[in-house]
């Protein structure tokens, strides 16, 4: 991981001996950024999203109902409400981050 800021161009690069990393979990219709980071709960912080437009099986995009875009907020809430934080981990698969520590003299 290079050091600095997240929103910087540094990669993110996965270190199975730390206990943060990223959940590579597909929520569905919908998108999210990272509002923040609680390093002291080891958690993410995210802002979610509804997908603003829908697919057709002809290839068409139509824009999404106000029902359509709650049934994505709810699909999203459910793949990941009620799970630990162990169980997110398991079920991502991905691995964990690397913090950038200081070095103990």
């Amino acid at each position: 991981m290079r050091e600095g800021s997240v929103w910087g161009k540094g990669e993110l690069v996965g270190d199975p001996s730390d206990p943060i990393r990223l959940v590579s979990i597909d929520l569905g219709k919908v998108s999210w950024r990272m509002v923040d980071v609680d390093l002291e709960n080891e958690e993410m912080i995210v802002e979610i999203e509804p997908a603003s437009e829908v697919k057709e099986s002809s290839g068409e995009l139509r824009p999404a109902t106000e029902q359509e875009k709650i049934g994505f907020l709810q699909h999203a809430k459910n793949l990941i409400e009620g799970h630990t934080k162990v169980e997110l981990y398991q079920i991502s698969g991905s691995p964990k981050l690397k913090r950038p520590f200081k070095e103990k003299k």
